[in-house]
């Protein structure tokens, strides 16, 4: 949220438009949009959602876009969830589907689009950062978020790859939809600009925190590919080896203030009620359960970053997943233990097959 008190300056509607712009990256039409609800809804208005059209939203969706692709005249059909968090393609009714949205937690990248239907990314819970490719960096035919602005004017800033679209959405724009604070909508793009703003500071310090996950741990992460809001946290993904409660439990022992991604966006209640395929949604409750969450900060000091790494990197350790993502090096930490300590050591041994392994098995 933009501090009450936040400096602010005359602008104009135009002028607003530009310094988004500029700070994006991006040659591509934007929209300034009263509020995320209004921004949801303007987009299935211009895509022509209508008749209990089934519209696909992710089975932990957020009930804000629940209702409004309810209001917009479409249906909600829950799409499950993959490992990673990418969209299921095999999810019942999604071949008859013309649009998905998808609604990426604490700042993470994009689901892979699929194949046949268009995709709207709602970022309405974050603030963008600079877009590392420009234009090539926005997934899908459309993508906004939200600006946080103090007042009754939130703000929603909507970034098109469709030009089509963006032609429909403005002519289906109406005075509710109207967005007029432009002086807050510049304040708060300065206050997330340049070497000093918000989010280079922000993006620093995730940049730092998944180099040391990366080094230290070794598991799994969400990626930066694609990623264009402001993370609030590094996404990290439990292997299925580890158990679930005693993984989360040991980071918390070490006094690490961890969000587990079903607390910041559970399984959206609907979906149990409604699915035609029980055993699949209980499959990606259990996909999504196997994320969590290292908040960050923008003002973190490396002590900060280091404890943000540590709690996780002894939970892997405990468990035996450490280095999931390097099972050579796995291997050889696991092997080193055992000469160091003997068979009958209680450091780490590794829970999951790694390649030396496989191959001794092949031998």
């Amino acid at each position: 949220m933009l501090p009450d008190g936040a400096p602010t300056r005359e602008a104009t509607l135009e002028q607003a438009l530009s310094v988004w712009s500029a700070y994006l990256g991006a040659n591509v039409p934007l929209l300034l949009v009263r509020n995320p609800d209004r921004a949801r809804k303007l987009l299935m208005r211009a895509f022509g959602i209508s008749g209990k059209e089934p519209v696909g939203i992710p089975v932990n969706t957020r009930r804000p876009l629940s209702e409004a692709v309810k209001r917009s005249g479409g249906k909600p059909l829950f799409v499950e969830l993959d490992a990673d968090l990418n969209l299921d393609p095999t999810t019942p009714g999604l071949a008859d589907t013309r649009l998905i949205w998808a609604q990426p937690v604490a700042g993470m990248a994009p689901p892979t689009e699929l194949s046949g239907a268009t995709l709207f990314v709602d970022y309405g819970f974050t603030l963008p950062v600079p877009l590392a490719d420009g234009a090539s960096s926005l997934t899908g035919a459309a993508t906004l978020w939200g600006l946080h602005l103090p007042g009754d004017e939130h703000g929603a800033l909507i970034a098109f790859s469709d030009a089509a679209l963006y032609a429909a959405a403005v002519d289906a724009l109406t005075d509710d939809d109207a967005f007029t604070d432009f002086p807050h909508a510049v304040a708060q793009c300065e206050r997330l600009s340049g070497a000093d703003g918000l989010a280079a500071r922000l993006l620093a310090v995730d940049a730092a925190t998944r180099e040391g996950m990366e080094a230290g741990a070794g598991l799994p992460m969400s990626p930066v590919l694609g990623r264009c809001a402001l993370p609030f946290g590094l996404a990290v993904r439990v292997p299925v080896e580890a158990d679930l409660a005693t993984f989360i439990s040991y980071v918390r022992n070490e006094n690490l203030d961890l969000d587990w991604l079903p607390e910041i966006q559970p399984m959206f209640y609907v979906t149990n009620q409604v699915t035609t395929d029980r055993e699949r949604t209980r499959r990606s409750a259990e996909h999504l359960a196997r994320w969590i969450v290292a908040p960050l900060g923008p003002d973190f000091v490396d002590d900060e970053i280091t404890h943000a790494v540590l709690g996780i990197l002894k939970a892997a350790e405990y468990t035996g997943v450490r280095w999931y993502t390097d099972p050579e090096r796995a291997q050889w930490y696991g092997d080193l233990m055992f000469e160091w300590y003997g068979p009958d050591h209680d450091a780490y041994r590794v829970q999951f097959e790694t390649r030396v392994a496989l191959e001794a098995v092949a031998d």
